[in-house]
C-alpha cells in the first residue's frame, strides 16, 4: 500500500470501532427506533463505507464509484449533523449534551472529523462527475420526507422539532426543508472542489 492508503486504512478502522461502539450504545438506547435518527443514519452508513474502505485500500484497489458516492453522503450527512448541533440544537439543549454525554462525541464530532479527512485527502478514487453533489442532497430529502409522513400517521414523533407537523406550521417545515438542502449541497460542492480541485484524481 501507498503511504496515503496506509493512511486510510488507519483512520477508517478508527472509524470502524468508533461507530460501532456508537451503534450498540445507540442500539441499547433507542432499540430498532433509533434509525429514525438523521445523526444514527448517518453514522451507521459511515460505518459501512469505513468497512468497504478497508477492504479496497488494504488490497491496494481503487476505491469503486459506489462506494465514493457513499462515502460523499456520509461525510456531508455527518458535517450537517455537526451544524445542525453545534447552532441549532446545542444553543437550547446544552453543548455538554450535544457534543460531551455518552457517544454524542463520536456521532456529532470526531466521526464527522474522520470521514471528511478521509474523503478528501486519503482515499484514491477517480475523478467523479458533478452530479455526485445531488446524492447527499437527495439522500437527506429522502429522509426528510419519510419522517414527515410517519409524523402525519403519529407512528414517529419528530424526532426533530422541524418535523413535528402537528406543533410546526407549513412555512417553518418547508424553510427547514429548505435550508438543509441547500446547506447539503453546498457542502457537497466544497468538498468535491477539494477532492478533485484542477481536475486531478483525488
Amino acid at each position: 500500500m501507498e503511504f496515503i492508503e496506509k493512511k486510510a486504512v488507519i483512520v477508517n478502522i478508527i472509524l470502524i470501532v468508533l461507530e460501532f461502539i456508537a451503534f450498540i450504545y445507540d442500539l441499547y438506547s433507542f432499540k430498532f427506533g433509533l434509525f429514525k435518527w438523521y445523526t444514527v443514519d448517518s453514522n451507521v452508513l459511515q460505518l459501512i463505507v469505513s468497512a468497504l474502505v478497508v477492504i479496497y485500500c488494504y488490497n491496494g484497489r481503487m476505491i469503486p464509484e459506489l462506494v465514493t458516492i457513499l462515502h460523499f453522503v456520509s461525510a456531508v450527512g455527518l458535517t450537517v449533523t455537526f451544524l445542525i448541533a453545534a447552532f441549532v440544537l446545542a444553543p437550547e439543549g446544552g453543548v455538554d449534551y450535544y457534543f460531551f454525554q455518552n457517544v454524542a462525541p463520536i456521532n456529532h464530532l470526531i466521526a464527522p472529523i474522520l470521514s471528511v479527512v478521509s474523503l478528501l485527502f486519503l482515499e484514491k478514487t477517480e475523478r467523479l462527475s458533478l452530479r455526485i453533489i445531488l446524492y447527499p442532497v437527495c439522500a437527506t430529502l429522502f429522509y426528510g420526507i419519510v419522517c414527515l409522513m410517519l409524523n402525519v400517521l403519529r407512528i414517529i414523533d419528530g424526532p426533530y422539532f422541524f418535523l413535528k407537523v402537528y406543533e410546526q406550521t407549513a412555512v417553518t417545515i418547508a424553510l427547514w426543508f429548505f435550508i438543509i438542502a441547500v446547506l447539503c449541497l453546498v457542502l457537497a460542492f466544497i468538498y468535491y472542489r477539494i477532492k478533485w480541485k484542477n481536475g486531478k484524481q483525488g
